[in-house]
């Protein structure tokens, strides 16, 4: 069998379609798997070490929103149509030649080009929504595949008079829990310390960066000598970061893009991020108390996310606004002088794990074809 999948721009996308296309040659070693993804730095530092066939094409987003200059803002679409049309043309003779048996989307505009090529090229096909409220691309796409898989049963109702099949999010295949000690050793962490992960998806979030910094400065001293921190900053930010932590005199383990996040989640008593489905999915994997600082634009995903988990008191949410610092100081407070706190959040994410996602997002595609 062939498979064209396609997954591009984050972690939260790629990790997903990932741990399908391992789960795929579990079930026949012969299969091959093609991916169609973007020539971003991220998604090469992601597939680098998958031994998977990788086409990178260069699309561009949609501006949706007017922020100044009408007439620039008509001439950045006029060029995104333009580079979406000859893209998609790449895409529909790539998909020609490879002749998949079918075409899996993990949303974004890649997603679009592959799908409408299948239903060209009467291939069949699937997306999978990791989002509670799916993004513009896959609420299009729903209505040209064969069907919609989604991560949470939320999602559901914005594919009307559509299969749907909850098949939960798959989790990196790589992904291991550690003893807690044991991690914080690796990690040559004081074992017996606070320990904190920053983490603001696969490119890093320096909103949640300056904030956590800014928040660490408003606690005690007393509290500052008892903490500890992994901080996950990305590459664009570690310089910066890595200056601040020398400045407040805590001790940290500084990575801009992290290899190690089985020790890093296991060291954990208290995680601070964005809300994409991917990391939320970890936290739950892990069974951790969190702070969730969605992203407020991009539809607003990740708020939904974040509801999610907070109506389920799996996390406390943070908005992005000036009162974020604040808020983060009093959490963290709160957290080191009830413990109870954070371990009955840590129950409650850990309950909302979903096993076997990626086996069942697999038979759902081996249902497809046998179909």
């Amino acid at each position: 069998m062939k498979y064209l999948i396609t997954a591009a721009g984050s972690g939260g996308h790629i990790y997903p379609a990932l741990s399908l296309a391992n789960e795929l040659k579990s079930f026949d070693e012969n299969a091959q798997i093609i991916f169609l993804s973007s020539k971003k730095s991220i998604d090469k530092q992601i597939f680098k070490s998958a031994d998977y066939r990788v086409v990178g094409f260069d699309f561009i987003p949609l501006q949706r929103k007017i922020s100044g200059n009408h007439i620039k803002f008509c001439l950045k679409n006029l060029y995104f149509l333009l580079k979406f049309s000859k893209e998609s043309i790449r895409v529909f003779f790539l998909t020609q030649a490879i002749k998949p048996d079918i075409v899996i989307g993990f949303g974004g505009i890649h997603s679009v080009a592959a799908i409408i090529s299948a239903k060209l090229l009467n291939i069949p096909s699937l997306i999978h929504e990791q989002n509670v409220v799916p993004g513009l691309a896959n609420r299009l796409l729903g209505r040209l595949t064969s069907k919609v898989a989604v991560g949470f049963h939320k999602s559901n109702t914005y594919f009307k008079n559509k299969d749907i099949v909850f098949t939960g999010n798959p989790i990196r295949t790589e992904l291991k829990k550690v003893d807690q000690g044991h991690a914080r050793i690796n990690l040559d962490l004081d074992i017996n310390k606070f320990t904190m992960l920053v983490v603001g998806g696969s490119q890093g979030a320096v909103f949640v960066n300056d904030c956590f910094i800014k928040a660490l400065k408003g606690l005690s001293v007393q509290k500052r000598s008892r903490i500890q921190v992994i901080h996950c900053c990305g590459n664009r930010d570690f310089i910066n970061i890595k200056n601040k932590y020398e400045d407040i005199e805590i001790r940290a383990r500084i990575f801009a893009y992290c290899n190690e996040m089985n020790n890093a989640y296991s060291a954990a008593d208290l995680i601070i991020g964005r809300s994409g489905a991917a990391t939320l999915n970890e936290i739950c994997f892990f069974g951790k108390a969190s702070i969730l600082i969605p992203y407020p634009y991009a539809r607003a995903h990740q708020i939904a996310n974040a509801e999610f988990m907070r109506e389920a008191q799996a996390a406390t949410l943070i908005k992005q606004d000036a009162m974020s610092v604040k808020h983060i100081t009093s959490f963290i407070d709160l957290g080191m002088d009830q413990p109870q706190v954070l371990d009955s959040m840590a129950l409650k994410s850990r309950q909302l794990f979903c096993e076997n996602c990626a086996q069942k997002l697999a038979d759902v595609v081996i249902g497809i074809l046998e179909n």
